[in-house]
């Protein structure tokens, strides 16, 4: 009686997100690749995987007019990667979450490896923040970077545990050094000598714990 209480609610949950994933896809790709990522969506989500990216790269690629066959072999691609990210996070221990394995597919579709997501996933950071330093080594990646400066430049960052904020300024910091004639390995072999250099001095002044208060003057 249990297990039929509890198979129900699972499996209307699954029509549910059939049903929403074909709401989005229906007029914006073909009826094969939208089959297709039905399929891999239901599957995705039984591995406790997102079904986003699939859903967008589908859209993405009938929105530029690619071939169905091709969206089709791109879409099982990102499927692949979403599998890869989500071993590589539990490999570091980390229990992943949909927000963190969606990171570590795009870090990976730009040129990351599954060692890289591990190496990342084991600085000990948050999964929130560890999700944004997959976003920023994802976009290094595509900006040049070679994944060693690449992970050792936002290791450090997430190691120092600095705010989010500074985590997603390191892309533009890193162009603005590329723009006075660095190389992007240089570029972030550079940043990561620096914020390595502050982690060993501490956070600057206003970070860290704050000064006691002084004391109330006594009453007259």
């Amino acid at each position: 009686m249990i297990a039929t209480l509890l198979v129900i609610p699972l499996t209307m949950l699954g029509m549910q997100q059939q049903d929403s994933v074909a709401a989005r896809l229906a007029g914006r790709v073909s009826p094969d690749v939208a089959i297709l990522v039905e399929q891999l969506s239901v599957g995705a989500s039984a591995r406790g995987l997102p079904v986003d990216p699939l859903i967008q790269k589908a859209i993405e690629g009938s929105a530029k007019g690619v071939p169905p066959e091709r969206v089709a072999i791109a879409v099982r691609w990102v499927a692949m990667q979403l599998d890869t990210a989500a071993a590589a996070l539990r490999e570091a221990g980390v229990v992943p979450d949909s927000l963190v394995i969606a990171a570590g597919e795009f870090a990976i579709s730009a040129g990351l490896s599954n060692h890289d997501i591990t190496a990342l996933a084991r600085t000990g950071a948050s999964v929130s923040s560890l999700t944004v330093g997959l976003r920023v080594a994802g976009t290094l990646s595509a900006m040049g970077v070679p994944s060693a400066e690449n992970i050792g430049l936002i290791s450090v960052k997430l190691r120092s545990g600095q705010p989010t904020g500074d985590l997603l300024l390191v892309p533009a910091r890193v162009q603005a050094e590329i723009a006075r004639g660095v190389t992007p390995a240089q570029a972030a072999a550079g940043l990561e000598r620096a914020a390595a250099a502050q982690a060993r001095r501490g956070p600057p002044p206003g970070r860290g714990t704050p000064p006691p208060h002084p004391s109330a003057p006594p009453h007259p």
